[in-house]
């Protein structure tokens, strides 16, 4: 389930961020790797909150920083 996150998740961040998939790691830090100001995060939250059917914190890129941290997030969720 990780890697199928992963894969969604790497579409969602490329188009609002844009930049390439292929640049998008587990490891890539959402705000410091990816500059994307206050409106790109809220858009970024919002398109995750739907693609996977979740409710995220509104400081969830604070208190996680990574897209593999993330993603555990939001399995976490979807195991509920």
């Amino acid at each position: 389930m990780y890697m199928s996150i992963f894969r969604r998740l790497q579409e969602i961040i490329s188009n609002i961020a844009d930049v390439r998939k292929k640049n998008l790691t587990i490891n890539t830090y959402i705000q410091e790797n990816l500059e994307l100001d206050d409106d790109d995060l809220v858009e970024l939250r919002i398109a995750i909150e739907r693609e996977f059917d979740i409710k995220l914190p509104k400081n969830v890129f604070k208190e996680f920083n990574t897209i593999g941290e993330i993603i555990g997030f939001i399995e976490a969720e979807m195991g509920r």
